[in-house]
C-alpha cells in the first residue's frame, strides 16, 4: 500500500519545522486548512422579498494544526512542544505549507499570523499541541512561481540593404514584430501578476484580453521613459510602481489612470480562461519587453 502523502510544515525565514515526525516520537493528529470568510455586502429589498446582494470578497481564514508528542513513541514530550515557539510569536509570520493526498501531490502555503498556541501539561506521558494561525491572504498560493513575456517590438528601424546592381536598388528598413503573450491559470481564484516593464519604451502600457475583452491594464503616462537597461516593477496585487523595483523609488505618480480605468481595472489572470498580455509603446527595440510572474491561486 503506498504511504499517504499528506505533509504538514511551518517555514519562518531560514528555519522550519515539520509538524509530523514519528521518527522523533509527535505526530499530526488533525490539520484543517480552514476556509476563507465571506465579506457579505448585502442590505434588505425595501418592497420586495430578498436581499440586494453585492458580495464579492473573501476575509481571511483560520488555520488549525493539532499535534500528539508521545513519550513512548520516543519523544521528549514538552520539548515537542517547545520546539514551535519561534513560529507562534504574534509579530511572526510564518508560511504554511501542506500536501494533502491527491494526484500530483501538489503543495499550497499560506502565510498566517499566530492566533494561538496551546499545550495542557497533565501527565508524563502525552502532550496535546494546538497550533491556530489567521491568514490575511486566504488564497493557498503554488509555490512553484509561473511567468510569461510579452514583445514590444521594435518601433524604429533596423538597417536595410543597399547594394549595386544596375543602379541602386534600396530595401526598405524592417522592425521587429510585438509579440503577445498567452498565459491562463489552473486555479480556483484570479490572480494580479508581478509586472516588469523594461526599456527602452516611453509610454508604456500593459494590456490583458479574454478574447475581445479587456481584463485590466495598466500603463506609464506619455512622457515617462524607461531608459535602457532598467525597468518600471507594477505589483497588480499591492498597486504598487518602482523604477528598478526599488521600494525608496516610486514611480506611482506616472501611472496612467485613465488608463487603467478604460481597460478594466488593474490586471488579473482570471481562473480557466486564456488570457493575452500585450505590450506597447514607443521608441522601442527589438529588447523592449515586459515579464508577467504569479503564483497559481487555490482555495484548498
Amino acid at each position: 500500500m503506498a504511504a499517504c502523502a499528506r505533509r504538514v510544515w511551518l517555514v519562518l525565514g531560514a528555519s522550519s519545522i515539520d509538524c509530523h515526525d514519528e521518527s522523533a516520537g509527535y505526530f499530526v493528529t488533525s490539520f484543517d486548512p480552514g476556509s476563507p470568510d465571506v465579506r457579505a455586502v448585502s442590505s434588505n429589498r425595501p418592497d420586495a422579498d430578498g436581499l440586494d446582494d453585492l458580495t464579492q470578497f473573501m476575509g481571511g481564514r483560520v488555520v488549525s494544526v493539532e499535534i500528539a508528542a508521545i513519550a513512548t513513541a520516543g519523544a521528549v514530550i514538552d520539548e515537542v512542544a517547545a520546539m514551535f515557539g519561534p513560529f507562534m510569536v504574534p509579530s511572526a509570520r510564518p508560511e504554511i505549507h501542506y500536501v494533502l493526498d491527491r494526484p500530483g501531490a501538489p503543495e499550497r502555503v499560506l502565510i498566517g499570523r499566530p492566533q494561538s498556541y496551546s499545550y495542557k501539561i497533565d501527565d508524563a506521558y502525552q502532550r496535546d499541541v494546538a497550533l491556530q494561525f489567521v491568514a490575511a491572504d486566504p488564497v493557498a498560493r503554488d509555490p512553484a512561481g509561473q511567468s510569461a513575456i510579452a514583445w514590444a517590438g521594435s518601433s524604429g528601424n533596423v538597417a536595410g540593404r543597399r547594394y549595386d546592381l544596375t543602379f541602386d536598388r534600396i530595401y526598405p528598413a524592417g522592425s521587429a514584430s510585438p509579440t503577445p503573450a498567452t498565459i491562463s491559470t489552473p486555479g480556483d481564484v484570479a490572480v494580479a501578476p508581478l509586472l516588469q516593464l523594461y526599456g527602452p519604451i516611453t509610454g508604456a502600457r500593459v494590456l490583458f484580453k479574454v478574447g475581445a475583452t479587456n481584463s485590466g491594464g495598466v500603463g506609464l503616462v506619455a512622457s515617462y521613459v524607461i531608459g535602457s537597461g532598467h525597468y518600471v516593477e507594477i505589483d497588480c496585487a499591492q498597486r504598487t510602481a518602482r523604477l528598478d523595483g526599488d521600494p525608496t523609488k516610486s514611480v506611482l505618480t506616472s501611472i496612467d489612470w485613465n488608463y487603467v480605468s478604460s481597460s478594466g481595472g488593474w490586471p488579473t489572470i482570471p481562473p480557466a480562461s486564456t488570457v493575452t498580455m500585450t505590450y506597447s509603446g514607443t521608441s522601442t527595440t527589438s529588447a523592449t519587453q515586459v515579464v508577467a510572474t504569479w503564483n497559481d491561486g487555490y482555495l484548498t
